[in-house]
């Protein structure tokens, strides 16, 4: 009798244990219902949820695309000391060292060690070979997945954009937006930074930057967020940099870590010659 009633017992358990997981099933196929929220409710959400570390470590695969479509990949090995520096040892896919970077707010180290080569420079070096309008913070929160500083005198707008299912925050009007983005002949003529909030984590999903200076524009798409604590950091990113030309940069991590010490190594061979751009 014990047998009979724990089988049916056993039955049961089982009969609930797997309609609950069609629940969840169906649940998560669900829309949510994006509730519209203030600029001043989203940007705290977002600050938040903004990804915190001291160093990072991490491998990655890169794939660089430009206008003519001639495609160049790699592998880097990454790490960062969080405001302070970006280091990265490159590599083919024979897993031979080819360059290595050094990257801080107001420096930019490279050394080519198939041509015995290094240069010292600044962010001028980067943004004339990207055609971009980047800084040291802004490189950072870019491929950790943050958001750039709200200056506080911005004018920001918020609301819920319903063909994304996403909030979407900005410091210029969303018809602005979709007009540079419909090619019409009013372009962003003010500095902006455009983001796209997931309702449920508050993580960027998609972003846009745009300078007053030029008609450069960076956008970027972030995907497959993974949990680092009770932290999110997206694993796939894509950025699209137009500005004369255009250049795509998908970006795979693998292995990251966080929290341990970690050095910078960047020691210039004596034989090394050096160039200017």
């Amino acid at each position: 009798m014990n047998k009979i009633t724990l089988g049916k017992w056993l039955m049961v358990i089982t009969a609930i244990l797997f309609f609950y997981s069609c629940k969840v099933q169906e649940k998560e196929n669900v829309k949510v219902k994006i509730k519209p929220r203030s600029s001043k409710f989203l940007v705290n959400k977002l600050l938040q949820h903004e990804f915190k570390f001291e160093y990072l470590s991490a491998k990655a695969t890169v794939e660089l695309t430009d206008t003519a479509g001639k495609e160049t990949s790699f592998k880097t090995h990454i790490r960062v000391k969080q405001d302070s520096a970006i280091w990265m040892s490159i590599t083919p896919l024979l897993g031979i060292e080819m360059a290595r970077v050094m990257i801080t707010k107001d420096s930019v180290k490279l050394m080519n060690r198939t041509k015995n080569e290094y240069f010292i420079g600044d962010f001028e070096y980067i943004n004339k070979l990207f055609g971009s309008d980047l800084d040291y913070q802004m490189l950072e929160a870019l491929i950790i997945g943050n958001s750039l500083e709200f200056e506080m005198d911005d004018k920001i707008y918020a609301k819920v954009d319903r063909k994304k299912d996403l909030y979407y925050l900005s410091t210029i009007k969303k018809r602005k937006i979709k007009k540079e983005f419909e090619k019409e002949k009013e372009k962003i003529n003010e500095q902006a930074q455009v983001l796209w909030l997931d309702p449920i984590t508050f993580k960027i999903k998609e972003i846009l930057l745009s300078t007053a200076e030029s008609e450069n524009t960076l956008t970027g798409v972030y995907s497959d967020y993974e949990e680092h604590g009770s932290q999110l950091l997206p694993y796939s990113l894509n950025f699209t940099l137009k500005s004369k030309s255009t250049v795509v940069i998908n970006v795979e991590y693998s292995k990251l870590s966080l929290g341990k010490s970690l050095t910078f190594p960047f020691k210039i061979p004596s034989k090394y010659e050096q160039i200017t751009q």
